[in-house]
């Protein structure tokens, strides 16, 4: 599974790559406009429409759909991995007034490990800070925390999180939101990751962290799967 993608996934969110994903989420799409709020496809559909995220319509739905449920429980919101905003505008349209905080190097992304079978190169995805601030400047209470997972977590506030999103492509990434985050979500909290079943780094630092912990991975029809703490 993983080799099939590993040609797609290099790359690194070129117009191939683009194209492919403009072309599976047009006809998804038409399924969401069939059957979902106006309102909510269309934000979804001008995100992509800017080229701000490299998901499927049905995964920014989804993402969408999640974090709205979570906005209800107590606690904060994260995203790890950020690239150019497009998820973190749905984050700050359904947080409410929670704070949300935007974890990534602004540089792409960092080296990856032997798990993740060299199928990215270092500095893919990169969007800078500055575009990224001035993309969502006109949403409250966002935190922006520059430099590589979980070093650029120092300083921020001790805290509980009731959503967690995670994009960070790699097998160190992952294994490094899942021990920060874990901890730290309250109970019902959810923790949604992209990329799970195409690259091997990510799907195997999920099973290794749930080994002998008592929640159940979730595995969605799209690239994403999710844990919710008990």
């Amino acid at each position: 599974m993983w080799l099939k993608n590993r040609r797609i996934q290099s790359l690194g969110g070129g117009r191939m790559e683009r194209f492919g994903l403009r072309l599976w989420s047009r006809m998804q799409f038409s399924a969401l406009k069939s059957r979902k709020s106006p309102e909510i496809v269309s934000l979804i559909r001008e995100i992509h429409r800017q080229k701000r995220t490299l998901m499927s319509a049905f995964e920014s739905y989804i993402i969408f759909s999640v974090s709205r449920a979570q906005s209800r429980l107590d606690g904060a919101f994260a995203e790890i991995g950020v690239f150019r905003g497009g998820s973190a505008r749905i984050l700050c349209e359904t947080k409410g007034d929670k704070p949300l905080h935007l974890f990534d190097t602004f540089e792409g992304l960092p080296p990856s490990a032997q798990q993740d079978r060299n199928v990215h190169r270092r500095g893919q995805y990169s969007c800078s800070l500055p575009e990224v601030q001035d993309y969502l400047k006109g949403y409250q209470n966002i935190h922006f925390h520059r430099g590589t997972f979980p070093q650029s977590s120092e300083g921020v506030p001790e805290q509980t999180y009731a959503f967690a999103h995670f994009d960070v492509d790699l097998y160190e990434g992952t294994k490094a939101c899942l021990e920060y985050f874990y901890p730290r979500m309250t109970p019902g909290g959810i923790m949604l990751s992209h990329d799970y079943d195409i690259l091997a780094g990510v799907s195997q630092a999920f099973h290794e962290f749930l080994a002998g912990k008592p929640e159940t991975l979730i595995e969605q029809p799209t690239t994403q799967c999710m844990v919710v703490k008990r």
